[in-house]
């Protein structure tokens, strides 16, 4: 059975008009992944045909309708698709993807960078607390996830923009780190791609990663697209 491909990449906002629109177009198409993953996106950029799950459009700061903090993509169909991460908000969905290695559950995210809220938006935020409110209620999301009999059993992905690395020095504060550390070990994910990259994909036990890849941003997007290839584990 041939694996799948599964990737990432937060575009900063590139979208059809900027300055980079095209040369994003045929990175996507590069990337060539049968889940995809877009952060800081518009519609513009998904590929043609296949399947797409959107987090909401409000997200605390001026709303536009073509924008979307994460876009899930899928090659394949896509079922029970949720948005259970309502504050803060916009930043999450959830999908079966009923890909050719079986049905797999992904979780989208792009959790808040250390001052949402602080000095924009809202303004009514400390330092790290909509990323720490966040990785809470994702944690708690996928535990009740792997309770649900729709769910529980199927392999888990997560990936986006997790605001956070681990190398070459860490990007987050104490607390912050514990907790996507602790959202990690409870759900039995890995992280399979480049440590050093705020962008991530991780996978649970049901699934063997391999191949981590790095694509540079160049001069499209502030952020390196990641992707890895997935397979299902042997029984």
């Amino acid at each position: 059975m041939e694996p799948i491909r599964v990737a990432t990449w937060n575009v900063s906002w590139t979208g059809r008009g900027s300055n980079h629109f095209e040369e994003s177009q045929r990175r996507v198409a590069e990337i060539d992944a049968g889940i995809l993953v877009l952060t800081e996106s518009t519609d513009d950029l998904v590929p043609a045909g296949g399947y797409v799950a959107r987090g909401g459009p409000d997200w605390g700061y001026e709303e536009r309708p073509s924008r979307r903090k994460v876009l899930l993509w899928s090659r394949w169909p896509v079922t029970d698709v949720s948005n259970e991460i309502s504050e803060p908000g916009g930043r999450h969905v959830s999908a079966t993807v009923l890909s050719p290695i079986g049905p797999v559950r992904v979780h989208a995210v792009c959790v808040p960078w250390s001052m949402a809220h602080v000095s924009g938006g809202h303004e009514n935020r400390k330092p790290w607390e909509d990323h720490i409110t966040f990785l809470n209620a994702l944690g708690e999301v996928l535990a009740l996830e792997a309770e649900d009999p729709a769910t529980g059993e199927l392999p888990l992905i997560v990936a986006g923009d997790i605001n956070q690395r681990e190398q070459p020095r860490p990007y987050a504060n104490a607390k912050a780190r514990k907790l996507w550390a602790k959202v990690l070990g409870d759900a039995g994910l890995k992280v399979v791609t480049d440590q050093a990259m705020i962008d991530k994909i991780a996978t649970g036990p049901g699934l063997l990663a391999s191949d981590p890849a790095l694509f540079p941003p160049e001069k499209m997007s502030e952020h390196h697209a990641v992707r890895c290839i997935a397979r299902m584990a042997a029984a």
